[in-house]
């Protein structure tokens, strides 16, 4: 919300308890304070974005805690669609393209047919060169995960459950896409139908499954009944539950997510960190809103949510003694929310688009808290609601290009920027 007042923001904060009339006054607001501050330029950025894919196609990456680079930088890989202004359609597949970094024609492509527009088929780097993503199984009628080898351009490994984050080639984790397509179809699949209404209250099978990656074993780890045991409120019982982005630590043995419930509208969000060799779970916010979070190091988390004070923001957490930091004193505020993505010392993150429908990408130190203004870019209206395009900018493994997605020509592409030195 770059741009808007504290009293506009403050505005939306007490709207979001009444989420029809929210979406009303957002969509008649927005409008007009655009006609009051467009402006003459689509994009002005510190060097020329290149678009990654040369075709009629649009493509996309998917989400900001992934990069499409390997660990080398010698692979890409992203996806190509039809015009993504429309919902996914679980018949027609998107195409997940690998590249040589820098190559105009892709190695090869594989057909998938299960994605969403901002998280595309979770598709992520094992090593240098296998690659993971999730896809719709025909025959088992179920989401399953599919590992992928560039060199022999063939799958190796397909595993029963879908991904939802991995920890290199010794496990991944996986979640209930149905759940999410009930409760939050941005990030669900459409291949199956909703819960019902008797699934989504059901909290002791559902949650987040461990997959050992050699034998292809799974378990549940995590349920949604353990996560409402932590400090459980008296709404929730009458409350719909969700777990949603799932991150694993460098080491491989933390976990974090969102605990997410939905009471009368309402969303409330708190950020749970898990044991992988134990499932032992810990609370380690509760303000009532968790949006993104990343990892730093082992032992520490930045993300934006609402901190100690009940403030919204950037916070800098220490997952082992739940110390909050606000970053740099809180510059950050007055973009709002942002997805951040760290290598080394360094975060990229964006904004929601702003008045003037600019969305803005940022390069910041999460150590010094010194900010540097990468670009703005525009977002038309065209894109909304599930069809919107967040930046959701990533580093590449070295820390020197960053990634985005971004609808500033007119249609969604997957473009790159070789950071300032």
């Amino acid at each position: 919300m770059s741009n808007f007042s504290k009293l506009e923001r403050g505005a939306a904060r007490f709207l979001a308890r009444f989420p029809l009339v929210k979406n009303v006054a957002k969509y008649a607001y927005s409008r007009l304070a655009y006609l009051k501050s467009k402006k003459p330029y689509r994009y002005r950025s510190f060097a020329v974005p290149r678009c990654c894919f040369v075709g009629g196609e649009s493509s996309f990456f998917g989400y900001y805690d992934k990069s499409p680079a390997s660990s080398s930088g010698n692979w890409m890989v992203y996806s190509t669609a039809f015009s993504t202004k429309e919902l996914p359609r679980p018949g027609e597949p998107v195409s997940l393209m690998v590249f040589l970094r820098n190559s105009d024609k892709p190695s090869f492509g594989i057909d998938v047919r299960a994605y969403n527009w901002q998280q595309g088929a979770r598709a992520h780097w094992l090593d240098d060169d296998l690659f993971i993503f999730n896809d719709f199984d025909y025959y088992l009628n179920s989401y399953v995960a599919r590992v992928y080898s560039c060199a022999e351009k063939k799958e190796l490994k397909r595993f029963r459950l879908p991904v939802q984050d991995s920890f290199g080639t010794d496990f991944f984790l996986s979640i209930n896409y149905r759940r999410l397509l009930s409760l939050r179809p941005d990030y669900g699949y459409r291949n199956l139908p909703p819960l019902t209404d008797g699934e989504l209250r059901s909290l002791d099978e559902d949650g987040i499954w461990f997959v050992d990656f050699e034998t292809g074993s799974y378990k549940l780890l995590t349920s949604l009944s353990q996560a409402c045991d932590l400090k459980p409120a008296a709404e929730f019982d009458l409350s719909l539950h969700k777990i949603n982005h799932v991150m694993i630590s460098p080491s491989g043995e933390k976990y974090i997510f969102i605990h997410r419930y939905l009471n009368k509208g309402r969303r409330f969000d708190r950020l749970v960190l898990g044991d992988i060799k134990t499932g032992e779970l810990q609370l380690i916010s509760d303000y009532g809103m968790v949006s993104h979070c990343f990892w730093v190091d082992d032992d520490t988390v930045i993300g934006y949510m609402r901190g100690p004070g009940y403030k919204d923001g950037y916070w800098v957490v220490d997952i082992c003694e739940k110390i909050f930091s606000r970053f740099a004193d809180g510059v950050l505020d007055k973009y709002g929310d942002g997805h951040p993505h760290v290598v080394g010392d360094w975060f990229v993150t964006d904004t929601y688009p702003d008045k003037a429908r600019m969305q803005h990408l940022l390069l910041c130190n999460w150590k010094t808290g010194e900010v540097r203004k990468l670009g703005e870019f525009f977002h038309g209206f065209e894109y909304d609601g599930e069809t919107r395009c967040d930046l959701h900018p990533r580093l590449s493994p070295d820390g020197k290009t960053v990634f985005f997605d971004s609808v500033f020509s007119g249609k969604r592409q997957l473009y790159s920027m070789e950071l300032p030195t």
